[in-house]
């Protein structure tokens, strides 16, 4: 039988970390690919413990379906967490999601169409771009410098968009350690994208995986809070900070939005997992979230020291990278004659691998750019792995230089 597909189908692309995996199957690999945090922060013995405690007190809940845009106790519990880290959102401006890939899913099942055009960073997040492509979508990618994005460029576009008369449905920003740059806009370019964005009624989807994870200890305001949740739709999710498998986030919008966005979540999954719901809403109500992510913080201060020393001791000076003061990731960038992607059996026969930058860039550009991970790889394998990559550069360039 023949099957007839979809155009969605049609348009899905894998991504370039999965396929990846075969290179972690070899003996000894050090990966630097994934985005995942440290197991050693799973907060076990808690989780354990509340496990049993729902399923005691509450089983019969937990076991069921509940309501669409998630567990009075999750939200309640959601707004609280917020609240810890100066943010302000009210019950009904939330919707629990399957993670926050599930909330780029419902932001682009609910407002985007084939040949619609959108607005995002260059590089910016893959599964982003992923989610937001299968839609058929014009991604308009505007170059990040060190503080965020070039909003004199995005300006320009705006511009040339409105004299086609092309409405523009979403600007896509990751402020805060960006995914896969590291780099943090500042808070004058901030206040001056709302500013944009309102002046040309364009929305805003923030995506803020990362910001809990701050090596300072002041964080600036998101986007969410600088608007005061006008024209700002915020994803949010516990997979960076801790707990990827409980596959938990949100989105936090204006109500109206909210309900638009939870009609649609209605129809994809009709609830996401009560029992995993209220075994995150009893840990962050008992504090234990707070506090295990400034454990994660501890540790990952450490782990992107480490990745930096050794950047600086053994890569050769024709290779910058960023220098994330958070998050997860910082931003290689190779000569331009460079294709990382050209590289990475050489690398893998060194035994490291990472994630070439090209499939981060909605232009197709970005060749000679890659992302590293440091939550994941411990400090000596950190500070091994970069010999090695350091090692794969300098031979890879030489071979290059001389073709």
């Amino acid at each position: 039988m023949q099957i007839t597909y979809s155009e969605f189908a049609g348009r899905i692309k894998g991504s370039e970390i999965r396929e990846l995996l075969k290179y972690t199957r070899k003996e000894g690999v050090i990966s630097f690919a994934g985005g995942l945090p440290d197991p050693c922060l799973f907060p076990i013995n808690d989780i354990t413990r509340i496990t049993r405690e729902v399923l005691s007190e509450k089983g019969f809940l937990a076991l069921q379906y509940g309501p669409t845009p998630g567990e009075p106790e999750m939200i309640d519990a959601l707004v609280e967490h917020m609240a810890n880290f100066s943010e302000a959102a009210k019950e009904d401006q939330i919707c629990v999601t399957s993670s926050s890939q599930q909330g780029l899913d419902l932001v682009s099942l609910v407002m985007l169409d084939k040949d619609s055009e959108i607005i995002m960073e260059l590089p910016s997040y893959l599964g982003a771009i992923q989610a937001f492509g299968r839609t058929g979508v014009t991604m308009n990618g505007i170059r990040l410098l060190d503080d965020g994005m070039d909003l004199d460029q995005l300006e320009e576009v705006l511009k040339d968009k409105a004299r086609k008369k092309t409405k523009i449905r979403f600007i896509y920003v990751i402020p805060d350690y960006q995914n896969p740059s590291g780099i943090v806009m500042s808070l004058n370019k901030r206040r001056l994208l709302i500013e944009i964005a309102s002046r040309w009624g364009v929305p805003i989807v923030e995506d803020s995986p990362y910001r809990e994870i701050n090596f300072n200890e002041a964080t600036l305001p998101s986007l969410w809070t600088l608007s005061k949740g006008d024209g700002v739709i915020q994803l949010k999710t516990f997979s960076k900070m801790l707990l990827p498998g409980m596959r938990l986030g949100w989105i936090t919008a204006q109500k109206e939005i909210i309900e638009k966005l939870a009609l649609m979540k209605q129809s994809v999954d009709l609830c996401s997992p009560s029992f995993n719901q209220l075994i995150i809403a009893r840990f962050i109500k008992e504090g234990r979230m707070k506090e295990t992510i400034k454990q994660a913080i501890a540790l990952y201060i450490k782990k992107n020291a480490s990745m930096l020393t050794s950047l600086s001791e053994f890569m050769p000076e024709y290779v910058t990278w960023s220098k994330p003061t958070g998050g997860m990731f910082l931003w290689l960038t190779l000569p331009e004659f460079a294709d990382a992607k050209e590289m990475l059996e050489m690398a893998a026969e060194k035994k490291v691998i990472y994630v070439p930058g090209k499939p981060f860039h909605c232009d197709g550009a970005g060749q000679n750019t890659l992302r590293l991970n440091y939550s994941f790889p411990t400090i000596p394998k950190i500070e091994m792995g970069i010999q090695s990559l350091a090692q794969t550069v300098k031979e890879f360039c030489e071979v290059k230089v001389k073709c």
